[in-house]
């Protein structure tokens, strides 16, 4: 009795402090440097995890979860090492070097918070999933609710049939005050997830439907085609595995080399102003051109162009130059600016090819085609809006990727580390809540 109090305890706490994580999105704390409370609270979920570690070890499940997040977080090293190298290249000052790095570790950290998917893992297991799942859920349910409450159930409600009825073509004034962008992002994934891999159980369907009215509330239509695209893929992909594995996984290797081939000629094509001949064939690029327009001097689409450095473009967004906006909201082409023409394509590689590899690993289809589908997910979000600097959506999709058939690989490295598996790793973990 004492320890499923003790276990229940457990589960209320990780899930709370996950809430406040995913609810405290604009505020910060000041201690010299401006650290987000979201990052606060993940910290809090990761050595929380770790002092559980000390206390009762499970040496194999911590191992796989920190190695994982490390794997996860591999384009985190490439944008780091990268800059490094140009900024000794140009002897730049080490105020630039400061500026640079925290961005990258102070703000945006994707190593923290893939370890803190991992801590919820290593606690949880699969279930973890689902835990993180609930608390999202709850902070944005809670961000509507407190819109609801200021302007009245039935004026909510009316600007969301209005919303989603015109495909975000009228949007209400009180409805707007319920478009938290990055927690729909966060949602976008898990639906990805959750249509990929349904289950028949009614928590199921609650957490669906939730996810649903929450993702819908914030409406954003790249995330929505996003969605789409990736099932497709998805779907066609599991179709072939189930006739033939080998050529599924092939097929998997191919699409994400293909879609790095795409994200470099992207680039190209930016640079020879195709978004402005979109412009003159009526399409409305809301201001894109003008903003390309502004930044084409910091780079050249060719082998010998070697970056600025990661936080260069933010910078002089923000420092120079009158364009009204603080990114470019491409994030394909604030790394390609920042990294260079190697580098760019060292961290596509990083975070496409290396990703599916690693989690599709030991002929595990499945998960390569999840993470593909992630991937796909991500690239096409990221194509639009800087999705690439939400931390929050870094770990929704560390926690999936990392999440789905984490204990096959929990047992697989105790097998290689001691020689057999004990019985805390043996058992199936389910993937559902009941």
């Amino acid at each position: 009795m004492e320890n499923k109090i003790l276990e229940k305890a457990k589960e209320i706490y990780f899930v709370v402090v996950a809430v406040m994580m995913y609810y405290f999105l604009n505020e910060y704390i000041d201690i010299g440097l401006h650290v987000t409370y979201r990052h606060a609270f993940d910290l809090v979920l990761t050595f929380s995890a770790i002092l559980l570690f000390i206390y009762k070890p499970n040496i194999a499940r911590g191992f796989t979860a920190f190695k994982e997040a490390c794997v996860y977080s591999i384009p985190l090293a490439v944008t780091t090492v990268v800059s490094l190298f140009i900024w000794f290249m140009e002897t730049v000052d080490i105020g630039v070097i400061s500026r640079g790095l925290s961005t990258t570790f102070i703000y945006t950290n994707m190593l923290s918070f893939a370890l803190g998917a991992g801590a919820l893992l290593y606690i949880f297991g699969r279930r973890g999933i689902w835990y993180n799942l609930v608390a999202i859920l709850i902070a944005n349910i809670l961000m509507i609710v407190t819109v609801i409450a200021q302007n009245g159930l039935s004026n909510y409600l009316s600007e969301f049939i209005t919303l989603v009825t015109t495909f975000a073509g009228v949007t209400g004034e009180i409805i707007i005050q319920a478009e938290i962008h990055e927690l729909a992002f966060c949602i976008g994934a898990y639906l990805i997830y959750m249509l990929y891999k349904p289950q028949k159980n009614i928590i199921y369907f609650i957490l669906l439907f939730l996810s649903l009215f929450c993702f819908l509330s914030a409406f954003k239509r790249i995330a929505i085609i996003a969605i789409a695209i990736a099932l497709v893929f998805g779907y066609l992909l599991k179709f072939i595995e189930r006739y033939n594995k080998k050529t599924a996984s092939r097929l998997v290797t191919f699409f994400t080399f293909t879609v790095v081939v795409l994200l470099i000629a992207y680039i190209a094509l930016i640079k020879m102003d195709a978004f402005e001949l979109l412009e003159n064939a009526g399409i409305n690029t809301s201001g894109r051109v003008e903003i390309y327009n502004a930044v084409d001097k910091f780079y050249e689409f060719s082998p010998g162009f070697l970056g600025n450095g990661i936080g260069f473009l933010t910078y002089q967004l923000n420092a120079f130059m009158n364009v009204g906006v603080a990114s470019v909201h491409n994030d394909f082409l604030q790394h390609f600016i920042d990294l260079g023409f190697w580098g760019y394509i060292i961290w596509l590689v990083s975070m496409t090819l290396v990703r599916v590899w690693y989690f599709g690993r030991r002929g595990n289809v499945e998960n390569a085609i999840i993470t593909f589908m992630l991937t796909l997910y991500l690239i096409i979000v990221s194509t639009t809006d800087n999705t690439m600097n939400y931390p929050l959506l870094t770990g929704v999709l560390a926690m999936l990727m990392m999440g789905h058939g984490f204990e096959d690989n929990v047992r697989n490295t105790e097998v290689k580390i001691f020689g057999c598996i004990s019985k805390a790793n043996e058992e199936e973990e389910s993937d559902s809540l009941l």
